[in-house]
């Protein structure tokens, strides 16, 4: 039953041509900085947009933006493994 409420209310998103940013971040999203992500999402997609922030404090700071296919990923522990690879390969 849960798959088809979800299947629903992604066809009702579809209709009213609106999609759901899902945003991951260490502490939970201010009304300013949800506010810029909306605008930004907006900007790059055309779309009305609404979020769900989740809070994962592993992420160490900055934040996991996630909307339909797309991710990007500003995080403090993903910089860090990008730093650890680096030194890793040479």
């Amino acid at each position: 039953m849960g798959d088809v409420a979800n299947k629903y209310t992604q066809l009702y998103d579809q209709l009213r041509d609106t999609q759901i940013a899902k945003v991951t971040s260490a502490t939970p999203l201010t009304k300013e900085l949800e506010d810029k992500v909306l605008a930004k999402v907006k900007e790059l997609t055309g779309k009305t947009t609404e979020i769900e922030n989740t809070v994962d404090e592993s992420i160490l700071g900055g934040f996991i933006l996630r909307v339909g296919d797309l991710q990007y990923d500003a995080s403090i522990a993903n910089k860090l493994n990008n730093l650890k690879r680096e030194f890793t390969l040479n």
